[in-house]
């Protein structure tokens, strides 16, 4: 079963022409997302377009609608990471409150406030899917029209409540809800182009358009459960811009606008793989340096 959260969408014939980007989920796969949105940020103009999450793909949707740097995406995963590789029980059994906390301390760093999320209400421009299990059988529900930065914090923690991951079930407007990965593998937002539909993932999944290919590129158990070395947080990204590199005309034909290419700085040119590898690479060494909890990443 599928439902919008606001059925009324649905009650106009008006197709959407603007491109839209789907993003799956990824599970502990964050920083290839990291990765594709480098590219996607520095090779096309993101302000007129859609995007929609399930799972860990609703923190890089969040990412795009805040029109957050790359090194700001970077930053903030960082951060996340941070916090639950301190935690005694690391990734299982946290709480929804941990990740809403470190999201709203970091995004108020960024000078991200409620009046950036309230200005996209009534524009079905962001959506998240979630699965809805207080109703039989469950539904995928899409969300949209959060109104204020920890609303859209707390969204990013329901498409991810698979336990023993999360402790407790989502709670969200009467609904009790379990990540979004259980009804779907992309949430599809009201009226959708599908001709304009970019489907992107860390998976090999049907009908996805910026995803790995090669056999090197594909992502073991471990890699899936449990990310944690900045080697395997390096090779995600490489991956993921190759991915979204790989897809550049694709992505043409579906909408996307190209972006003028930027200038130089001191990691070399920007928006080439070496630039983000370069730039990522110095954005960890600081975090490092500033990290409270001197987290180990090895």
């Amino acid at each position: 079963m599928y439902r919008l959260l606001d059925s009324r969408a649905h009650a106009t014939d008006f197709i959407d022409k603007r491109p839209c980007l789907m993003y799956s989920g990824a599970a502990s796969l964050w920083c290839y997302y990291t990765g594709v949105y480098y590219y996607l940020y520095h090779k096309f103009d993101l302000r007129n377009v859609r995007t929609t999450g399930i799972s860990m793909g609703v923190t890089v949707s969040f990412a795009t609608v805040m029109h957050m740097s790359p090194r700001q995406k970077f930053e903030i995963g960082l951060h996340w990471a941070a916090m639950i590789w301190n935690r005694p029980l690391k990734c299982f059994f946290m709480h929804s409150d941990d990740w809403v906390e470190t999201g709203m301390r970091i995004t108020k760093e960024f000078g991200l406030c409620d009046e950036d999320v309230k200005k996209h209400v009534g524009t079905n421009t962001v959506f998240a899917g979630v699965t809805d299990i207080s109703v039989f059988p469950p539904e995928h529900v899409v969300l949209k029209d959060a109104v204020t930065l920890r609303e859209s914090l707390y969204w990013t923690t329901l498409s991810m409540r698979i336990f023993p991951f999360y402790r407790y079930f989502g709670w969200y407007r009467n609904m009790l809800i379990v990540d979004g990965v259980f009804s779907g593998f992309y949430t599809t937002p009201p009226n959708l182009d599908e001709s304009q539909a970019i489907r992107i993932s860390p998976f090999a999944l049907p009908g996805t358009d910026v995803h790995p290919l090669f056999p090197e590129e594909m992502f073991s158990v471990r890699d899936i459960c449990y990310s944690k070395t900045a080697e395997q947080m390096f090779r995600q990204m490489k991956i993921g811009y190759q991915a979204a590199e790989r897809a550049h005309e694709k992505l043409l034909k579906k909408g996307l606008k190209p972006k003028e290419e930027a200038g130089m700085d001191e990691f070399g040119q920007i928006g080439t793989l070496d630039h983000m590898v370069l730039s990522c690479e110095h954005e960890f060494e600081e975090f490092k340096k500033k990290d409270p909890l001197k987290t180990c990443w090895d």
